[in-house]
This record gives C-alpha cells, structure tokens and sequence, in this order.
C-alpha cells in the first residue's frame, strides 16, 4: 500500500516539474513596454486586439513603443447557389500596424491580414454565431501574427 502511494506522488511530482509553463512576457522575446496602443476600427474588434497585444507588454521593460493600428473589417460572398441565394461568406480583417520605438523614433510598419470563410445557416441566429466565431477566430490569427512581429522587431 505504501508503495503504491509512493509510485503515485512520484509520477504527480514529475509530471508537474516538466509542465514548461513560461509567463507570456518571456514566450515572445524580450519584454516590451507599450506606452500606447490606438486601434482605430470597429470598436469590439479593436478592443479584443488591444487586449491581446497588451498581454505582451511589461511595464519594467526598458523596451518603450508606441503602436498605432488601422482595422478594416471586409464581408463579402463567396459561394451562390445556382437560385443567387448566398450560400457562404468571406470575412476579411486588415490590420495596419506601425510600431514606435521611443527612445530611437525608428517606426516599423507592417500589413496583417485574415480571411476566413463561414457558412450561412438555415435560420439567422446560426448564420451570426457562425460571423461571431469567424470574427473571433480571424482577431485571434491576427493577434498571434502581430504578437510574432514585435517579437522580432525587439529582438533587431
């Protein structure tokens, strides 16, 4: 019974010392501080980017950035059936990023952008959770592909 109580705590113990948690800060380089995020766009789509981009920052970095960001949000058709009724949509999100350096003024600019495809449901509640859950999917690429490029512009 003892052995088996100790094989137990053993495997948990070991199990848990190899999790490879790391802080967000330290997965992306080196710590920034953004003195400034303005997200100009649809306001709920520019308010979850932000929240994202902000998760990166450290107000201990020495690293101290302005970011300006320009969102455009794009829908259009992709597939008709053969009656003109629309049968799939193709959501859009453009992000025009321009990254600040504050101690040396050098700006860093770069274009972002997520398509992604959602079908129409058979009744108009399915249809919007399904733009919903593309919007969420399509601000999450664009924050991971953002996140990456501050990573490399404060490594340079």
């Amino acid at each position: 019974m003892k052995n088996i109580k100790l094989i137990v705590v053993l495997v948990v113990s070991l199990s848990l010392t190899s999790c490879g948690f790391k802080k967000i800060s330290q997965r992306y380089g080196e710590p920034i501080n953004f003195k400034n995020i303005i997200v100009t766009g649809e306001r709920k789509i520019s308010y979850i980017l932000k929240n994202n981009i902000l998760l990166i920052s450290d107000s201990t970095s020495a690293n101290k950035y302005d970011a300006k960001i320009k969102l455009e949000k794009e829908k259009n058709f992709k597939i008709k059936s053969e009656t003109g009724k629309i049968t799939r949509y193709n959501l859009s999100i453009t992000a025009d990023l321009v990254l600040t350096n504050l101690k040396s003024k050098k700006k860093n600019q770069k274009l972002f952008k997520s398509n992604v495809d959602y079908s129409v449901a058979s009744n108009h509640s399915e249809t919007i959770n399904n733009e919903k859950n593309a919007i969420k999917s399509a601000i999450q690429q664009l924050s991971n592909d953002i996140i990456i490029f501050i990573g490399f512009v404060v490594k340079k």
